[in-house]
């Protein structure tokens, strides 16, 4: 849709939305003139949930997110019913305390009590406040309490309508503002809301704080036993098997083990040396020589080979086998020794027997006394290592004990830290705190009165443009030679507006003065008789898409104009569904003969009053009685008798229809015919043949379906022999859009 169009039928039905909305805001002006005037006070909680001033023992720093969780929290609480049943109570008691002056008064009239009831609802109340007990439903005081609350108008939809909370944008504060008719009592609600809030707020917190701390207190006692039990348990261990110092005794024996075992390495290879020195001297003492000094050798030998045996056995087996590293050096120390003692005893002198024998005595003493110091050591050795595996187990024990020691422990000093951090929760208490005090404000809020009214007017104005919007969208009929060009798309040789008369005299219309719209359908007629000349085609098809588009009014409207330039107009009523022009158009009632009753085949020639003939042939005459005068000078007819159902190619067919036209076309300067609807019948498109030009007319107030599309699309395939469209009753209004 064209917004220039649209904005032109908004502007012609200016009235409405002028009118409507001015109308609107005036009886809004009206129903406001009783507004009260409203008082606003405000006060301002602080939270403590992005700055914290008071000490902590735990390190928790500011986070938005929780902050802003915190935040919904809160005003999801302060919201709730309990908070503003509270500032009931608080007012309530206000107005029923004789000392003070009640900021209302009930209707006496719907509103009976007595001294009695006044007092027991005040000790109600009162003591419901300071119990922090809401109002509920099953209490059996309800229906009493409710009835003076509804009376004084401080019930629960009263006070939340007057109370607002909300949160200051990226602060710590809560704005909490209360609006009523009265400003102290404004005042006094904002300020018993923050108060009963935190009080509530505050009693919960700290029951759940008293039995978070009570419950992590018996959790310390609890700990703090086990603990002392566990040290109990190591102590009386340690007492009983002398475990003060169970490490440092252990790295002692570890020591004298060492040192033992070294002793007993010495001893042994002492022992061996003996034997071998012995060994040799008995040998001397035999006088073996030679002999002997060959079996030394045999023997040095021998004891290498073992030991490089037993050395490779130990090494594969890994180093760990003790018995085999013992053998390995007891090997080399006799190895060492008969290298020793049997190399130099080849170099030695020989020795008397009496020497020798001495010297085997001494050794016989010495490998004694090293043999009993050898056992010695060895009894020392087993009693240090059976000593040895009973601390090991001492030991596993006392680790297990000093273990549980060390959970229990850290099991009490964590909840040492727990019980430290709810006792500090329970004693900062909450953090919220009344930063502000509301007071009655001195002026009243800006009236709201301008601002309804306004509202109203503007409501009221763009409703009337949406229905004005609306009902033009709705409406699809053609209207306005824009939506003709649009829809249609097709020439528009000119158009008539629609003319309240009910009884239309076309001569008398005519000849009316002073009546615009009268003036304005008599110019658009005269221009659609110029375009019809400017055709230059006397042979006119007049149809439509529709019935009762008004062809038979067009074609009376453009024969009596053309009729007043002196022009000779025959009307060929060929319309055979609908013969309204052989009806109304004929100056005589005796009705002449219909064409379809007639074989016309000759000329005819026609004057002012009766055709002109130029033979007097029989079809001449036949001619001659087809065309009867009408009311109108200049205008002639050629009627129908109605055909009823048949079609104009059935009813002319074999009268030599064309012939007849031709001869029309010598005595007349046009000849008008009419053709039935397109959508309905094939009327025109059988008499398309006999014409120059087809006109095709629709009314302003029909629109466009499917079926008129075929029909337009018929009507562009005309081409030369389409002369366009003429557009009937079109608004004088919707002319100026």
């Amino acid at each position: 849709m064209d917004i220039l169009f649209l904005l032109q039928v908004i502007w012609r039905k200016k009235w409405i939305w002028i009118l409507i909305p001015l109308s609107i805001g005036a009886i809004a002006f009206y129903l406001t003139r009783n507004t009260v005037a409203l008082y606003l006070a405000s006060t301002q909680i602080s939270t403590g949930f992005t700055i914290n001033e008071q000490v902590q023992l735990s390190d928790e720093r500011f986070n938005p997110r929780d902050a802003d969780i915190k935040f919904s929290n809160l005003l999801n609480s302060m919201n709730a019913g309990t908070p503003a049943n509270f500032v009931s109570y608080r007012l309530l008691l206000h107005d029923l305390d004789e000392l003070n002056v009640p900021f209302k008064k009930p209707a006496t009239d719907r509103f009976q009590t007595s001294e009695a009831e006044i007092d027991y609802v005040k000790k109600i109340v009162q003591e419901k406040l300071d119990g922090l007990s809401p109002l509920l439903t099953s209490s059996p005081e309800y229906e009493l309490i409710r009835k003076f609350l509804v009376a004084y108008g401080y019930d629960f939809s009263a006070i939340k309508s007057g109370l607002s909370i909300r949160r200051i944008p990226n602060t710590d504060f809560i704005q909490v503002d209360f609006v009523s008719d009265h400003p102290e009592l404004s005042a006094l609600a904002a300020n018993a809301f923050c108060e009963e809030f935190i009080r509530l707020s505050r009693s919960q917190k700290s029951e759940r704080a008293g039995e978070s701390v009570e419950f992590l207190s018996q959790l310390v006692a609890d700990k703090k036993k086990d603990l002392d039990e566990k040290l109990e348990t190591q102590r009386i261990f340690k007492t009983s098997n002398t475990l003060f110092n169970v490490q440092r005794e252990g790295e002692n024996k570890l020591g004298q083990l060492t040192e033992l075992e070294k002793v007993r390495d010495d001893l042994r290879s002492n022992l061996q040396r003996i034997e071998l020195t012995k060994d040799r001297l008995i040998k001397q003492l035999s006088g073996v020589g030679s002999t002997s000094q060959v079996s030394d050798n045999q023997k040095i030998i021998e004891l290498r080979n073992t030991i490089n045996s037993l050395n490779e056995r130990y090494i594969t087996g890994g180093q760990t086998n003790s018995v085999l590293r013992d053998s390995i050096s007891l090997l080399r120390e006799q190895l060492r020794i008969q290298t020793e003692y049997g190399v130099s005893s080849s170099a030695t002198p020989t020795l008397s027997r009496a020497e020798i024998q001495n010297r085997l005595n001494e050794l016989e003493v010495e490998h004694q006394v090293t043999r009993s110091d050898l056992n010695t050591v060895d009894a020392k050795i087993r009693s240090l290592q059976y000593s040895f595996s009973g601390y090991a187990s001492k030991e596993a024990k006392l680790a297990a004990i000093q273990q549980e020691v060390d959970l229990a422990s850290q099991e009490y000093l964590d909840a040492v830290a727990k019980f430290n951090e709810a006792k500090n929760k329970l004693l900062s208490g909450n953090t919220l705190r009344q930063v502000s005090m509301a007071f009655p404000p001195v002026n009243p809020l800006n009236s709201k009165r301008l601002l309804i009214v306004g509202f109203a007017a503007f409501s009221s104005f763009s409703l009337c443009i949406f229905l004005i919007v609306l009902f033009e969208f709705l409406d699809q009929s053609i209207r306005s030679i824009d939506k003709f060009n649009a829809l249609v798309n097709l020439p528009l040789l000119g158009t008539i507006t629609k003319l309240p008369i009910k009884n239309l005299n076309i001569p008398q219309l005519f000849s009316q003065t002073g009546n615009e719209d009268v003036e304005l359908f008599k110019s658009l007629i005269r221009k659609l008789r110029h375009e019809v000349v400017s055709l230059n085609s006397p042979v006119l098809l007049i149809t439509s898409l529709r019935k009762n588009e008004g062809k038979t009014f067009i074609i009376l409207t453009l024969c009596y104009v053309l009729s007043l330039i002196n022009k000779r107009v025959l009307i060929v009523d060929t319309n055979f569904r609908n013969n309204m022009l052989s009806n109304i158009l004929p100056k005589s009632q005796v009705k002449g003969k219909a064409i379809e009753n007639k074989k016309p085949s000759g000329l005819l020639a026609a004057n002012n009053a009766e055709p002109r003939l130029d033979d007097d042939s029989d079809d001449k005459e036949m001619a001659y009685e087809l065309i009867n005068p009408t009311i109108f000078k200049n205008v002639f007819i050629v009627t129908n008798s109605g055909g009823g159902g048949a079609s104009p190619a059935e009813i002319l067919s074999g009268r030599n229809f064309k012939n007849l036209i031709e001869g029309f076309r010598e005595n007349f300067d046009y000849i008008l015919m009419e053709g039935g609807a397109l959508n309905e019948y094939a009327d025109t498109k059988e008499l398309v043949q006999y014409v120059d030009k087809v006109l095709t007319i629709f009314s302003a107030q029909s629109s466009i379906g499917q079926q008129d599309r075929e029909s337009i699309s018929y009507v562009k395939t005309l081409g030369e022999k389409f002369g366009g469209c003429i557009l009937n009753r079109i608004e004088s209004k919707d002319l100026r859009l």
